[in-house]
């Protein structure tokens, strides 16, 4: 009896490879993503399917505690022809034949404080490498909160630019010689050491250096408008001091990068924005592609859907935000993250939903990728849930640190999600 059953065993696990073999020469002869010319042959597909899976593995587990949120819905949407691009370039930095992938997220206080992006960063750069900590700014020198994992202090004084808004969100102006201390931690558990740092500023500052502090090369680019500085130090440093010149009269931010390969996540969120606040914004829309990114997220929403919601006026601001942000950036894929459930009037805010909606059309009408944040914490009245769970802020529309961590591992996992389904598709052409 045993010897039938071995038997039997085996003419299934016999079956089980036939079929395989057979499903995988049908899909070679049915599906074309790439020719030969676009996806180099030492590209290793499917050694990325296989440890993008054990990443998901150690991802489920971690969320397992999380009852309130649905894991099932965490995927994106419309991302395996939106982001092919992106899927592709991350697929090359991994095999070796790219330095860099940069991401760069817009959106309002709940990106601000640093805790999702921050998040996010540092899983994706534990899986992709670490180019560096990316776009800062100094936030509290402009009487602003800031992200915990880096300081910028001065004994100057420095004056605020609110409008218009520049690729950080904000802008500083000086009317003398200013000195910014920069100092990075480890806050997210990964090294936050730099040897480059990128600062963007007015289109005539020049720069003296020679108080610099080991430093080794200095580099200055002008474009039509803006001037940018790409300072080199000698070895990698968790400080260094910046000289700001009088004639830097605008200061729009500062990357600290790595002289390694591996993934940039730049982030820029201002309290109280919306696709409203945003889409007049034209020096902002003018310096991102000075940053090259390879994907723009945008997670902006919550405050289009506070006070009198009216569909025609978020159509509207949506559309000229849009327009100006895919003529300044043509060829990059775009992600929405759709806001996540609030409360107006002490009640489910449900012009968040409405809000989603006039995304999601938008989206799907131009070839966009989705991330419904809504859905995966757990759809309308979930803010609820997360309060209990101390995920949520009293006032039931911001989140606690470790709430906006949750949400950044997930949009992590999500986007692995995609790379691990774009690797298997590869895999099996």
């Amino acid at each position: 009896m045993r010897k039938r059953e071995i038997l039997l065993i085996l003419l299934m696990l016999f079956g089980s490879l036939f079929l395989l073999s057979f499903t995988k020469d049908r899909m070679e002869s049915e599906t074309d993503l790439f020719s030969e010319d676009e996806y180099p042959e030492d590209l290793d597909t499917l050694e990325e399917f296989i440890q993008s899976y054990y990443l998901l593995l150690d991802s489920d587990n971690y969320l397992k505690s999380y009852t309130f949120i649905d894991p099932a819905k965490n995927v994106l949407q419309n991302d395996q022809d939106a982001l092919k691009p992106l899927y592709m370039k991350l697929l090359q930095l991994r095999n070796g034949l790219r330095d860099q992938v940069v991401i760069y997220q817009i959106g309002d206080s709940h990106v601000q404080s640093g805790y999702f992006s921050g998040t996010a960063r540092s899983a994706l750069q534990k899986y992709f490498g670490n180019a560096g900590r990316g776009l800062i700014f100094p936030y509290r020198l402009a009487r602003t909160n800031q992200p915990d994992d880096y300081q910028i202090s001065s004994a100057n004084s420095f004056r605020r630019i609110d409008n218009p808004r520049s690729l950080s969100g904000y802008s500083i102006a000086n009317s003398a010689e200013a000195e910014l201390k920069i100092k990075t931690n480890s806050f997210f558990k990964i090294d936050c050491k730099f040897n480059q740092v990128l600062l963007y500023a007015n289109k005539d500052a020049s720069m003296e250096f020679a108080r610099q502090q080991n430093l080794g090369t200095l580099d200055r680019q002008e474009t039509s408008a803006y001037s940018i500085h790409h300072l080199r130090f000698q070895e990698p440093v968790n400080t260094a001091t910046i000289i700001v010149p009088e004639n830097m009269r605008e200061l729009y931010g500062l990357s600290l990068e790595r002289d390694e390969a591996g993934l940039l996540y730049h982030s820029m969120g201002v309290n109280g924005a919306g696709f409203y606040t945003m889409a007049d914004q034209e020096i902002m829309f003018e310096q991102i592609p000075l940053i090259k990114p390879d994907l723009i997220l945008i997670s902006l929403g919550t405050n289009d859907a506070q006070g009198r919601f009216r569909a025609e006026v978020m159509r509207k601001n949506l559309l000229s935000f849009m327009t100006k942000l895919e003529d300044s950036n043509p060829d990059t894929p775009i992600l929405f993250s759709l806001p996540p459930d609030s409360r107006k009037g002490g009640k489910t805010n449900r012009d968040i939903d409405h809000v989603a909606e006039i995304i999601r059309e938008y989206a799907e009408d131009h070839g966009h990728a989705l991330w419904d944040l809504h859905d995966v914490m757990g759809g309308s009245g979930s803010m609820a849930k997360w309060r209990s769970n101390a995920m949520a802020a009293k006032d039931y529309l911001h989140f606690t640190p470790k709430g906006y961590m949750l949400q950044g591992h997930l949009f992590y996992q999500a986007l692995i999600k995609g790379y691990k389904t774009f690797s298997e598709t590869r895999d099996n052409q």
